[in-house]
């Protein structure tokens, strides 16, 4: 009894360690690899092929084909990728979590504890957050390395018990239907712990201490495949139809997967034995065999897609109810802050547009006494109320963004982009406020005078310029305005004392209705207040 407590221990130890490991190593790797992403996603609109290689080099660099999928996921809910690009990355990912068996058969196992120990030291004494994130990487690696050494002297003593390699043998693989038996409880297992990579580091090290021969092995793996699938499965709740199908997809493509190589489940077997021989690497051997798999499943489906996407199409209705949606942020991108640092901004960047939209109408209705139903005054309105929606949005994402463990850079950059976002929605408050002064003159049949106009078009020249000129800082990343800024704000508001001063001596010089004086005034109080926002977003931007 003392033994098996023995076993138990160093294997749930060594279990522990190895995801923890895994865990470290992904969440180093994204950060550290982050910027690299945002180029990846950029292939995928490409073509299915492209999908592919992007699925591949994304599950990579994030260690995980899950955080592939659910990330895919997200990306489809948002509509930044349609569902047969969406499919291609999800075969890319399955071919990419492969590299992983190729790790874990490397026999470093001993080094594992040392190289932990270097990274946790190299972490203590590294100044940037660049190195320490590199340093958790291998201190990451490390963990996986030591925790699956851990395993292996746990699984060892079993060799020499008789109740437990009685245990080992009911799930050999003998037949179609044992495969599928031990494929089920290789599914069931990967469900459990929500790692595939877990399942494949206890399968190499059951069949590297001889507990499990190579048979049933591949069979474990084959279905590991498909008990991936839940964490994409469960990812897909609340989302859009769309998003729904690229999960079942999943789901399909590795059942089908396993059944295809079920019923040439022993000459699958035999052509791995001449690429690998599993009495010289029973690892390798394991190794390969997922390999091969998923890269054939791959090569299988690439040409399916297509059929595939139209398949799910018909299976799955579109949503009935279809709640508009402003921005394509999504919580899955959640998995990657990069990314979602990244859309944000492109968010923002999209408001920007819509302002200068509206600051376009706010001109023409005011130059062409324009009616209060017209076009250009519900476009303000329009732009006012969607930029709202917009701002809810992005302050829901990048608050639980902020709760993340994200780097300080990472940090700084998410609050910018919550406080420039609330700079550019007073800044469409301000147009609309214009909008309806000018609409409660119209009403009351006061019309501005040329003079008053001109006073106007003056500051709304030089705000909307100013408003470019900061927009394109944001979006290039050149920061470096701040003096150019503080002198456009200062002309803003020197023209502002001056077009006040004219009003007040017109004003004292003639008798005007008073509702019309105090309009005009109000309005060249908001043209310094969106100068005082837009300058805001420069000491923002310059924090």
């Amino acid at each position: 009894m003392g033994e098996a407590l023995n076993i138990v221990l160093n294997v749930i130890g060594g279990l522990g360690i190895f995801l923890y490991g895994m865990e470290n190593m992904a969440t180093a790797m994204q950060k550290v690899a982050g910027d690299k992403l945002k180029n990846v996603i950029a292939i995928v609109t490409k073509n299915r092929f492209f999908g592919v290689i992007v699925g591949i080099i994304m599950t990579i660099l994030v260690q995980s084909s899950s955080v592939t999928t659910v990330m895919v996921i997200g990306f489809v809910n948002a509509s930044l990728m349609n569902l047969t690009q969406a499919l291609g990355v999800i075969l890319g990912a399955n071919i990419g979590t492969t590299v992983t068996g190729w790790l874990l058969i490397m026999k470093i196992g001993k080094y594992g504890l040392p190289i932990a120990g270097l990274g946790a030291i190299l972490g203590m004494f590294s100044k940037s957050e660049k190195s320490k994130e590199k340093a958790k990487l291998v201190m990451g690696i490390g963990m996986i390395f030591f925790g699956m050494e851990l395993m292996k002297n746990g699984f060892a003593p079993l060799q020499a018990m008789p109740e437990f390699i009685e245990i080992f043998q009911k799930f050999h693989v003998t037949s179609i239907g044992s495969a599928f038996l031990v494929a089920i409880v290789g599914a069931l297992l990967t469900a459990v712990v929500q790692a595939s990579a877990a399942t494949l580091g206890i399968t190499i090290m059951l069949a590297s201490q001889g507990l499990i021969d190579a048979q049933t092995g591949v069979a474990i793996v084959m279905g590991l495949n498909v008990g991936t699938t839940i964490t994409a499965f469960l990812a897909s709740f609340g989302a859009k139809a769309n998003a729904k199908r690229a999960a079942y997809a999943h789901t399909i493509i590795n059942i089908v997967g396993l059944l295809w190589v079920l019923p040439v489940y022993a000459l699958y077997t035999n052509m791995i034995g001449y690429i690998v021989d599993p009495a010289v690497s029973i690892s390798g051997f394991l190794a390969a065999a997922h390999t091969v798999f998923n890269v054939t499943n791959a090569i299988i489906f690439i040409f399916l897609l297509k059929p595939l996407a139209n398949f799910l199409e018909k299976i799955i209705p579109n949503d009935e109810v279809n709640v508009k949606k402003y921005t394509h942020l999504d919580i899955r991108m959640l998995e990657t802050p990069t990314i979602a640092i990244e859309q944000t901004k492109e968010e923002i960047i999209s408001i920007a547009s819509d302002i200068n939209l509206a600051l376009d109408s706010v001109k023409n209705v005011i130059a062409n006494d324009l009616s209060t139903n017209s076009d250009e005054v519900r476009h303000v309105f329009e732009v006012e109320t969607k930029i709202d929606m917009v701002q809810g949005e992005i302050a829901t994402i990048n608050s639980e963004l902020l709760g993340l463990d994200l780097e300080h850079h990472q940090i700084m950059t998410t609050r910018k982009n919550i406080a420039i976002c609330d700079q550019y929605e007073s800044l469409s408050d301000y147009l609309e406020r214009i909008i309806k002064i000018y609409s409660r003159l119209k009403n009351n049949d006061l019309l501005l005078s040329e003079r008053k106009k001109g006073d106007i078009f003056m500051l709304h020249s030089e705000v909307e310029e100013f408003f470019q000129m900061v927009t394109t800082a944001y979006e290039t990343g050149n920061f470096n305005i701040t003096k150019e800024s503080i002198k456009k704000a200062s002309k803003i508001t020197t023209l502002y004392r001056q077009a006040r001063k004219s009003h007040l001596d017109r004003m004292a010089e003639q008798r005007q209705d008073p509702m019309l004086g105090t309009g005009h005034m109000d309005i060249l109080n908001h043209y310094r207040r969106l100068s005082d926002h837009i300058l805001t977003v420069v000491e923002i931007m310059n924090v």
